[in-house]
């Protein structure tokens, strides 16, 4: 099991995303994050651009299922 990026629990890769952080010389840098870290991620974008938090539970919801 793969280590989320973020809070280093161990998590399955169904319960996940690999994410693509920057490029490399070599590649692209990948990470592991968990699909808690995902939407925690996601959320703060979203408010970022003035989401209402109903709204942003509402895309969350849709996007990155629980």
């Amino acid at each position: 099991m793969p280590e989320c990026h973020d809070c280093q629990i161990n998590a399955k890769e169904a319960k996940g995303r690999w994410v693509i952080l920057g490029e490399k010389e070599d590649g692209f840098e990948w990470v592991f994050m968990c699909i808690q870290c995902v939407r925690d991620w996601r959320r703060r974008g979203l408010e970022r651009e003035g989401y209402s938090i109903q709204n942003v539970k509402e895309i969350l919801d849709k996007e990155y299922p629980l």
